[in-house]
């Protein structure tokens, strides 16, 4: 009866415990596995519960967090000339980039260059406060450099109710294209002063105060139009056929400096007004690619095909670019007003035959990017604001 009982009490029990241990394992298992997926989607309906009915206190520390102070404001607090490319597009429509504008700012001074269409509100997501800019320079009069123009006025007012308008420079031309912005925003002038009132919105800050300067024709005419402490601003005359005038600008801060081309072709005039600066900020339009653009849209019902090949008698190439920047002994090279417009993928043969010229750092400028020169130093120091 025993080894009965045990022959058949073992299979029984061996099967048994088998079948019992496999199914309480399977159970034990799937226990864990569900009620993790279960937390899981708990924390993951939750969450998007809660991220799509954000409580006040929420919602109030986001916004805190947003206004609670400049992110880049780190970026300046060296000794040093910062020199951001606030804008680095052109006419041509281009989802990465917004018109022309580069800023310098140096010491206690903050120095715009151009307004093109966008650049106020890029200049904006930078951090840099628009109230706190002491001049605007502008190189010449195509829409492209001074579309924002308004806007910019606008927002140098209201921004911190200021209590002087915004200082511009500028060749001969500059006090009829002010006059016609400030013509233009007359009526939001009154509607803003009329909402705000006049503490808010101060009169006497709106709009701009115009400041001509004459270089002449000679094309190597330069002169001083802005001093500041340690910050120099010279104009120099450029060849941007068919405008005239048009001028770049080279700007000193104590032992640092950059030259700011605004658009132009080649010249001798770059070479001279470029001579020792640490870097070069310059727009250039590739010829070949340009052509390129040009015949693709021979069978388009634009202006896209004449415009295209119109502009390459206007702008300097890449390469040129880096033969003014070799011959001045710049450091550093950057591309501004990209022309014609590039994908990514498209950078480096944009560059090529300028890289092949240079042996310093040919760089394609972002909106955003910033150059850091400190002071007693030969450094360069590249970063992006907005990427």
């Amino acid at each position: 009866m025993t080894d009965e009982k045990r022959e058949h009490k073992a299979p029984e029990h061996d099967e048994n415990s088998g079948e019992e241990t496999r199914a309480k394992g399977i159970s034990r298992r799937d226990l864990l596995i569900g009620a993790g997926m279960g937390i899981s989607g708990l924390a993951v309906a939750g969450g998007a519960h809660f991220m799509n009915n954000l409580p006040d206190f929420a919602i109030e520390g986001v916004i805190d967090r947003a206004l609670s102070g400049d992110p880049n404001a780190k970026f300046y607090e060296d000794d040093a000339l910062h020199v951001i490319t606030t804008g680095t597009g052109a006419p041509l429509p281009d989802p990465a980039r917004v018109g022309p504008q580069t800023v310098v700012v140096a010491g206690d001074q903050v120095l715009v260059f151009d307004t093109g269409p966008g650049s106020t509100r890029k200049l904006a997501l930078t951090g840099l406060g628009i109230g706190s800019v002491n001049a605007l320079f502008l190189t010449h009069y195509h829409s492209d450099h001074i579309s924002d123009l308004g806007e910019f006025m606008l927002q140098h007012w209201t921004g911190t109710g200021a209590t002087e308008p915004l200082k511009i420079y500028g060749p001969p031309g500059v006090e009829q294209v002010v006059a016609g912005f400030l013509a233009a925003y007359q009526l939001d002038r009154v509607y803003r002063i009329d909402h705000h009132g006049a503490d808010v919105m101060p009169p006497s800050g709106f709009g701009g105060v115009a400041y001509e300067f004459d270089l002449g024709s000679d094309l190597m005419s330069s002169d001083v139009v802005y001093e500041a402490g340690d910050v120099q601003v010279i104009a120099f005359n450029v060849d941007h056929p068919p405008v005239v005038p048009a001028v770049g600008f080279r700007v000193s801060y104590k032992d640092r400096s950059v030259m700011i081309t605004g658009d132009t072709i080649y010249s001798d005039s770059l070479i001279h007004h470029a001579m020792g600066a640490d870097l070069m900020v310059s727009d250039a339009l590739n010829h070949k690619m340009s052509q390129m653009v040009s015949e693709a849209g021979a069978d388009m019902e634009n202006n896209l095909t004449a415009v295209a090949e119109d502009i390459q008698e206007s702008h300097i190439r890449p390469e040129e670019a880096a033969f003014v920047a070799k011959e001045a002994g710049v450091n550093k090279l950057l591309i501004t007003h990209v022309l014609p417009p590039v994908p990514d993928i498209l950078v480096n043969p944009f560059l090529r035959d300028a890289r092949a010229v240079f042996d310093g750092e040919v760089r394609m400028a972002n909106d955003g990017t910033m150059a850091k020169l400190p002071v007693n130093s030969d450094k360069i120091t590249i970063s992006e604001l907005l990427v």
